[in-house]
């Protein structure tokens, strides 16, 4: 950041340098929307999600972030080649319709919602694949700035367990930091905090602030349930999970965990009453750099807020910086692959200069005194050219 004032050396104008943390900010608001949704209610949804931007702006919030798939229903059911037809078939139909396409009608409503409220968003959701060819549905996090701008996504990169049924897999374009006034902001959703190498890779994109999602807080071994409420937040490991990353990040963490009641489920929807929603209380928490709770975590519907402290990163980052000083990569290092096939089509035509064999190519050249070498890297160029240009933004 390039501050305004200056001064001179040997005749030059030369401008003082700053490096800001959270957009040079002294300290950011922020605050986690643990309310419920109308399960699987896209339009009823929205109109929520508008009232609680709004709500938790006038608190004095700068960012706002909603639990996982918030828009507009976690899948809570399970099913298989047993489950009775019209049930699943009732709930997958719910269930897509419910999806968001991004960009559309839906997501300009939540960019107005940000805007009017002059606030960032963070909306977990349900988002349909916007390719003609392709109705896979991804687990989302949609990233709004403070003038409802849509800046980008991330996709939750390995659906986890019986989720599979529901959700594809997200790629590398999904890893992703996004430069804001208010800091950088990157996220990961549920189980993707126990992918040891995904978590490594954001903090190498240097996230200040990171945003954890969960359907909610729950134990994995108490039963009678696998899924049960973690009711003194003890035996959850997502709130293990985002302390460690908050340490190993030097970034805030706001941790969003979802809440829903019964009577946030339409009566009509097929397997209403045979979903485990019981551990969706909430357990939402918002984590310093150095690993501790600010806020939370919290139980029932309610806005959770807290104070970011931009010293506190500072402050941590001269003890640990694990992606400079605290780093060794002459010994170890993380690479992340491109591939990125959510940008392509899933059918694309082989034109007969990409068909023609190398042979061929090569007798052409030497027929007409042109150097093979040089033809073939004429055709990996235009090959190049052309799968840039039709490559989608």
């Amino acid at each position: 950041m390039i501050t305004q004032d200056r001064h001179q050396r040997k005749g030059i104008t030369m401008a003082i340098g700053r490096k800001p943390v959270l957009g040079g900010r002294e300290s950011v608001k922020v605050a986690i929307v643990q309310k419920p949704p109308r399960f699987l209610d896209k339009e009823a949804s929205l109109a929520r999600a508008e009232a609680h931007i709004a709500e938790a702006a006038a608190g004095g919030a700068e960012l706002v972030v909603f639990p996982e798939v918030w828009l507009a229903g976690y899948p809570y059911w399970t099913e298989g080649w047993d489950s009775p037809l019209q049930s699943w078939a009732g709930g997958r139909i719910a269930f897509r319709e419910a999806a968001v396409l991004a960009p559309s009608e839906d997501t300009e409503r939540l960019g107005a919602a940000a805007a009017k409220a002059g606030v960032h968003v963070v909306m977990g959701c349900n988002e349909i694949d916007p390719r003609p060819e392709v109705s896979t549905i991804y687990n989302c996090l949609l990233f709004f700035d403070r003038q409802g701008r849509l800046m980008g996504r991330h996709r939750k990169t390995m659906p986890t367990f019986t989720e599979r049924l529901f959700w594809g897999q997200g790629d590398a374009s999904d890893l992703r930091v996004f430069e804001t006034d208010i800091g950088r902001i990157g996220g990961l959703i549920c189980g993707e905090h126990l992918m040891t190498l995904v978590r490594a890779a954001m903090i190498g994109l240097g996230e200040e602030i990171h945003i954890a999602v969960f359907p909610g807080a729950f134990a994995l071994h108490t039963g009678p349930e696998l899924e049960e409420w973690d009711s003194d937040h003890t035996s959850f490991w997502g709130h293990a999970s985002v302390r460690a990353h908050a340490l190993e990040a030097g970034a805030f963490v706001l941790s969003a965990c979802g809440q829903i009641d019964d009577a946030d489920i339409p009566d009509d929807f097929p397997y209403k009453g045979k979903m485990n929603i019981r551990y969706a209380r909430g357990g939402s928490s918002i984590i310093a750099p150095l690993g501790i709770a600010l806020a939370g975590p919290v139980e029932g519907p309610q806005i959770l807020y807290g104070e970011l402290q931009a010293w506190m990163i500072k402050a941590w980052k001269a003890i640990i910086d694990t992606t400079g000083h605290y780093a060794r990569p002459d010994l170890v290092r993380l690479m992340v692959s491109d591939h990125a096939p959510s940008r392509d089509a899933t059918i694309s035509f082989r034109s007969a200069l990409e068909s023609a064999r190398p042979r061929t190519l090569t007798e052409a050249a030497e027929r007409h005194g042109v150097e093979p070498a040089r033809v073939e890297a004429l055709v990996d160029a235009t090959l190049s050219e052309r799968a840039t240009t039709a490559r989608p933004a």
